[in-house]
């Protein structure tokens, strides 16, 4: 493991560090190897001249990347950047946020990957909490380092893409004169790769870690044997670097020779263009990024769609009505996979999948393991809701955070000691199949029933007129909670009381009577508190409703 600047009460407690298992051949790795040297460099000798990057009109190749790569690692070399040493990412999706990256694990450096949505006082906790000696920004998002650089004793080197800035490093000019060759660090498999932060749904974000060897482990566990990736595919969408499902584009394409699509501001029809633009054959979106790209009349019509072979969701549940009309309409299947910062992709459904299946989220992840638990960790019959474990190549491992670790993996004493428990509310059908209930935190009791939110929020998201949803309980003196639903509609429908009745009755249809919305409320997505990743914070939804009701 790395030494040079970790302190040692900064990784995870050792007795609830997670026991990850490699089931698959392919999941085996050397015990020393760069990343950049495994991710870029092994492609040069047969796609030197091939496209790696998309960016609107501009093409970049295999060779022309690693050059600048290593131009920008010999730079980071200069400044007194080491191996361990922490280096932020802030920008939206550029091609050199691409190169940053890559130069970090040229030199051994860790890259902490910071939203350019981020606002001053978490760009602050995030660079402080990190210990980032280097930021590299765009002028853009420079405004809120700027505020903030007084009060980050740890960085060092401001580097900034874009218009130069006074008192900032100029990126262009500590590139222009660095050699286009630069060394790799040695490095062992389970030195540290990354650290990405929690979206803060729940409270504080939490740093997250990611060693070299679990970088490679989520390409070898998804790339080839749900998405069959290879040389000659593009992989375009709108998910930001920063964010868990866009950093994807990190690694994901290099393992196989494949080229990435920049989308510079995503609009539905703007992803459309760049489909026929880039020749995209794997689409990226979340699902409100599908369902606004099918609210776009005649688009099959339209856009130049014939390289597309293949769609990815993730960040949220897919609605199986998107998935469904998204393959009526399109001839594309879209595989939805459960994931999250910490362990990626461990549950998936897959081409082929029965239509009575469409709506679960598959089957594990080639190289997981899952299991759903009661309250003592104990298995439980099919079909019964509970708790769900994971265990796979990679497990849940936090920065600086002992009693986020604690919670986040099974005790040392349990059945399943070292499994991690991400903190999701699953079933598991006789076909075994995975149904995606809720968060545990989102579980609504009233009336004495359990409710799980998200369960309720699938169901709505399958009605025609909804966008998204965000579904909380709230105090009621006679039940305990009533079930509120917040519903976004889709453009063109107003909403009305007779449209309210219409999602509780739809809600009945699809689930368990009791489990219906009794208050629904009509907002716009710009309203509901979110997280920079887009995603609603529930919490504080549920917050603004102790407030209204007056604590």
């Amino acid at each position: 493991m790395l030494t040079s600047s970790i302190r040692e009460d900064y990784l995870p407690p050792k007795a609830f560090m997670p026991r990850n298992i490699r089931l698959l051949p392919e999941l085996e790795y050397p015990s020393r190897f760069n990343l950049t040297e495994m991710l870029l460099d092994r492609n040069i000798p047969e796609r030197a001249d091939r496209v790696a990057i998309y960016h609107d009109d501009e093409r970049i190749t295999y060779r022309q990347f690693q050059c600048q790569v290593n131009k920008f690692a010999n730079a980071l070399r200069e400044l007194g950047v080491e191996k361990g040493d922490r280096v932020a990412l802030r920008s939206a999706n550029i091609p050199e946020y691409l190169v940053w990256n890559f130069a970090c694990w040229r030199i051994g450096a860790i890259p902490v990957l910071l939203s350019h949505l981020n606002r001053a006082s978490e760009v602050a906790f995030k660079i402080n909490d990190s210990e980032a000696v280097a930021i590299c920004v765009h002028s853009d998002s420079y405004a809120d380092v700027q505020k903030v650089r007084g009060e980050c004793p740890h960085l060092k080197h401001v580097i900034v893409y874009g218009e130069p800035i006074a008192g900032t490093l100029n990126y262009p000019d500590l590139v222009r004169t660095q050699s286009e060759n630069a060394a790799s660090e040695d490095m062992s498999g389970e030195d540290y790769a990354r650290i990405i932060y929690s979206s803060g749904t729940t409270g504080k974000p939490k740093g997250i870690l990611t060693t070299l060897e679990g970088m490679l482990s989520i390409g070898d566990a998804v790339g080839r044997p749900l998405l069959n990736l290879g040389p000659n595919d593009v992989l375009g969408g709108h998910p930001f670097f920063s964010f868990a499902f866009g950093a994807t584009f990190l690694y994901l394409p290099w393992r196989f020779g494949a080229a990435v699509s920049i989308i510079s501001k995503f609009s539905p029809e703007r992803q459309f263009e760049l489909v026929g633009e880039h020749g995209i054959t794997l689409l990226m979106a979340v699902p409100t990024g599908f369902r606004m790209m099918l609210g776009v009349a005649g688009a099959e019509q339209r856009y130049r769609l014939s390289t597309l072979r293949l769609c990815h969701s993730a960040g949220e549940s897919l609605p199986d009505t998107t998935a469904l009309e998204w393959r009526e309409r399109f001839g594309q299947t879209i595989i939805d996979s459960m994931g999250s910062s910490e362990l990626h992709y461990w549950l998936s459904t897959f081409e082929g999948m029965p239509d009575n299946k469409i709506g679960s989220s598959g089957f594990s992840v080639p190289g997981y393991e899952n299991v759903v638990v009661d309250e003592q960790l104990n298995p439980v019959p099919a079909g019964t809701p509970g708790e769900l474990l994971v265990r796979g190549p990679l497990g849940q491992m936090y920065w600086r955070r002992p009693d986020a670790q604690r919670k986040g993996v099974c005790p040392p004493d349990s059945r399943f000691a070292g499994w991690s428990r991400p903190g999701l509310y699953f079933s598991q059908d006789e076909d075994g199949y995975f149904w995606f209930k809720s968060r545990l935190d989102d579980m609504i009791v009233t009336s004495g029933y359990k409710v799980p939110g998200g369960e309720v929020e699938n169901a709505l998201n399958n009605h025609p007129a909804v966008l998204e949803s965000a579904v909380i309980g709230v105090p009621d003196q006679e039940r305990g909670s009533l079930i509120k639903a917040f519903v976004i509609l889709k453009d063109g429908i107003s909403p009305s009381p007779q449209l309210a009745q219409q999602l509780q009755n739809f809600a009945k249809q699809e689930l368990e009577p009791y489990k219906y919305p009794r208050l629904v409320e009509f907002a716009q997505a710009e309203a509901l508190p979110r997280t920079v990743t887009g995603k609603i914070q529930r919490n504080a939804l549920r917050e603004l409703e102790m407030a209204r009701a007056g604590g």
